[in-house]
């Protein structure tokens, strides 16, 4: 079993870096080796990222109040929003089965990390570019959310960031900072809750493989608190077109990786 310490550390770690876009499979891979953090597995991975879930539902409570609302009353705006979302899952599920069948041994790799990291950081840097030349100014399309979901498919590989590579990828199809960052949260909502279902069926939640009951809640809510204020964070960010600046921590922390683990 995991010690509380190791815990509050894993969980605070997640909740940081699944809003910032610096990879939190990535951080993760990388805390439980330099810390010496022995994680119960899958069962851990479950329960962040319900934290992660609650903090996008917290965030984003009143737009997804009116979307769902919309939806249910057959209103345009809802219906459009939910399809394109749902677009967007189809490369995404296409990435997460060729990655797992073609580049398994990844995931087990802290080198093989590490250079997904200084490859994460790259692309960030090249946002700053991005920003200059496409200043944006739309919303979600059919070919803006693909062009999304291409971008999360990617962030399949621990070390590349889920909201870095989508958020980038809608930048470069024209949508503005504010409406690239709120779709890319958004859309993440079926694929955290989809791996949330997946690890219970596994059988991970059912007798929690290594956690207590109390831990469990304690991973949920840490992860939940800190991802808030992640995600409040990276949207003024965003908002002051700062976004390429955690290039420079991923790739940092990847060659210092490589240096020195």
């Amino acid at each position: 079993m995991v010690d509380t310490t190791g815990l509050l550390t894993l969980a605070a770690v997640q909740g940081l870096a699944e809003f910032l876009p610096v990879s939190s499979s990535g951080h993760l891979v990388l805390a439980e080796r330099v810390l010496g953090i022995e994680s119960p597995g899958p069962a851990l991975e479950l329960f962040l990222h319900l934290g992660t879930l609650f903090s996008i539902c917290a965030v984003y409570r009143r737009t997804l109040a009116r979307l769902v609302f919309s939806a249910l009353h057959g209103g345009r705006e809802g219906l459009r929003y939910a399809a394109f979302v749902a677009l967007s899952m189809v490369p995404t599920f296409a990435g997460y089965v060729v990655v797992k069948k073609t580049a398994g041994g990844v995931f087990d790799s802290p080198r093989a990390v590490s250079w997904l990291m200084v490859a994460n950081g790259a692309l960030l840097l090249l946002s700053a570019v991005t920003d200059r030349v496409r200043p944006g100014g739309g919303g979600p399309t059919a070919k803006r959310a693909l062009a999304m979901g291409l971008g999360q498919a990617l962030a399949v590989l621990p070390g590349i960031s889920r909201s870095g590579t989508s958020i980038h990828a809608g930048r470069l199809a024209g949508m503005s900072p504010a409406k690239a960052a709120e779709f890319s949260f958004l859309m993440s909502v079926p694929v955290i809750a989809g791996a949330v279902v997946l690890e219970c069926g596994g059988g991970g939640a059912g007798a929690f493989a290594g956690l207590s009951a109390g831990q469990a809640a304690l991973a949920t809510a840490v992860s939940a608190l800190v991802g808030c204020v992640a995600l409040r964070l990276v949207l003024k960010v965003i908002e002051r077109g700062k976004f390429w600046m955690f290039g420079l921590w991923c790739a940092g922390l990847g060659v210092a990786s490589l240096l020195f683990g």
